[in-house]
């Protein structure tokens, strides 16, 4: 894979942020390993032509349990690798039995690989539903709108703690 020269800086950056504070983890918040694995387009034209399979490595650090930064690669829609660097804000948030919760908010931050579909590359906005463990394991449920001509989204994110 290669990285796009433009969220470099960016993607090192938060990379950086995140190892830096991973020694504080078990005291301040949590470091997790996103496995990115598919998405559904609204669009059915998209559904039928888009790649929907989209494999992908991230990390993300839980500051606060309502603020989040995260970083990492996949496959996109286009079949291009994409480099991400997003800060998620989740204020709603819902006990389940069993010691699960779920948190919804938004998402956003910088994404590459969309700068031939999408008005606003590299920014990107999302809606974010996660569900947890009280261990950390989980999923993490992204929604991102229809744009312009662009194709929304539903995608599914694995999550495993660190």
């Amino acid at each position: 894979m290669q990285l796009p020269s433009r969220l470099a800086p960016v993607l090192a950056a938060v990379t950086a942020l995140l190892l830096s504070t991973a020694p504080l983890a078990a005291h301040a918040g949590t470091l997790s390993l996103d496995l990115s694995t598919a998405c559904i387009h609204d669009k059915a034209a998209a559904r039928r032509s888009l790649n929907q399979v989209n494999p992908g490595l991230g990390v993300a650090y839980q500051i606060t349990p309502d603020v989040g930064l995260s970083g990492g690669f996949y496959r996109n829609s286009f079949r291009r690798t994409s480099a991400y660097a997003l800060a998620a804000w989740t204020p709603l948030h819902l006990a389940l039995p069993a010691g699960l919760t779920v948190r919804l908010g938004l998402a956003g931050g910088l994404v590459s690989g969309y700068a031939h579909v999408s008005p606003v590359s590299p920014f990107a906005a999302a809606g974010l539903l996660t569900l947890r463990t009280t261990q950390g394991w989980g999923v993490n449920i992204v929604a991102v709108p229809n744009l312009a001509t662009s194709s929304g989204f539903v995608g599914l994110q694995l999550v495993a703690p660190l």
